[in-house]
């Protein structure tokens, strides 16, 4: 196996690093209080072809592979979480799943908007009664001639607030588990879709989140993302992507604790010398830089796998569950190294340990990635 970066991948990295330490990195921290979506750092991303890097150029992409989408994302989570949680959002849960199952006509009219930067999707899934549980949905869809009739609510949304485009997950009454899933883009302004207000988040604050609803909506089946009555066979068929790019969040904020804390430990003078020869402090750093590089090798391996159609359902899981507990123990450290002056909000050390809470519960629980390991392992032994 080889997946290694190439010269290349390289030149990409630094690209992105150079445009977030410019553009969006000495935001992060207004942004973190304002809670507002930075729009115009968005648009210049499209713009450089940083948004849907991995979408195909006839529907507005830069062509890349996974590689290159998992540099850019590792990039703009370390410059600011927040940021990156509406991106991927919209370019990757919306996005994925439109050039996956939509039509032509569908990805020429909702992919290209979204690479330019000109508006934000998001993927509707989650419902007050199923969070883990994601096949216990509620949320109905009626056929009445050429026409549905959806009905339903969602929660948690990621862009719910500000979002032009929804990919809603809906299921036919009396329909279970995997069966009887049906799929709509949905547009903001249709008659019966509504979303509530902002939530206030604990961290990736300048990410709009909020809930969606629907009340006898009538959309054509035209609107229908795939085949209907199939929705949740090709949502466990799109995963693979999203859950080999998910612990690149966990990556970034731990890269970016890494390198504050680091700095922060050479120029702390205390007892009358740098903090940086303690070596609890070395002990604390040590242990941050070793699971970031852990980390990342594995989930560029992972990356790969998906690349080059390998199965990586236990793979991915294990990413997700080791990055998530990885950045925890790294933005813990890295605090410790600031001291008192790391509880402060001048430090963005403080809004990386409340961005990575997130990492354990989003995108699967760090509960439900174990269970998904030992199922695998079981079909393994059996």
């Amino acid at each position: 196996m080889d997946y290694n970066l190439s010269d290349e991948h390289l030149m990409l990295k630094d690209q992105v690093r150079k445009f977030c330490d410019i553009e969006l990195a000495p935001k992060a921290q207004e942004l973190d209080e304002t809670q507002e979506f930075p729009w115009g750092v968005y648009q210049k991303a499209g713009q450089l072809g940083l948004v849907g890097s991995y979408l195909p150029a006839e529907y507005g992409g830069a062509g890349g592979d996974l590689f290159s989408k998992a540099i850019i994302y590792e990039e703009f989570v370390r410059a600011c979480f927040g940021f990156n949680l509406s991106l991927n959002a919209a370019d990757l849960l919306f996005c994925n799943n439109v050039n996956k199952h939509g039509t032509e006509d569908q990805k020429k009219k909702y992919l290209p908007p979204i690479c330019r930067g000109e508006v934000l999707g998001c993927w509707c899934l989650t419902e007050p009664g199923s969070g883990s549980d994601a096949l216990s949905i509620k949320s109905s869809c009626v056929k009445d001639g050429d026409y549905f009739i959806l009905n339903g609510q969602k929660t948690f949304i990621t862009n719910a607030p500000e979002a032009q485009y929804f990919v809603m997950l809906t299921r036919e009454p009396g329909s279970k588990r995997m069966e009887g899933g049906t799929a709509f883009i949905l547009e903001r302004g249709m008659k019966g879709l509504s979303t509530g207000k902002k939530f206030n988040k604990m961290g990736g604050r300048c990410s709009p989140t909020g809930e969606v609803f629907m009340e006898d909506l009538r959309v054509h089946q035209d609107y229908v993302l795939g085949a209907p009555g199939r929705a949740f066979h090709q949502m466990f068929a799109s995963l693979d992507v999203e859950r080999s790019l998910t612990p690149f969040s966990s990556i970034g904020i731990a890269q970016a604790a890494l390198e504050v804390a680091t700095k922060y430990a050479l120029e702390r003078a205390q007892f009358g010398k740098p903090i940086a020869e303690y070596q609890l402090i070395q002990e604390k750093l040590a242990r941050i830089a070793t699971g970031v590089e852990m980390a990342r090798t594995f989930a560029y391996k992972v990356v790969w796998m998906v690349m080059n159609g390998k199965k990586v359902t236990k793979e991915a899981a294990m990413i997700k569950y080791y990055a998530s507990r990885m950045v925890q123990h790294a933005v813990h450290d890295g605090l410790q190294v600031f001291g008192g002056y790391g509880y402060m909000k001048e430090y963005p050390i403080e809004r990386y340990y409340r961005d990575a809470r997130m990492l354990e519960i989003g995108a699967g629980t760090t509960e439900i990635q174990k269970v998904i390991i030992a199922r695998e392992l079981f079909r393994e032994f059996k």
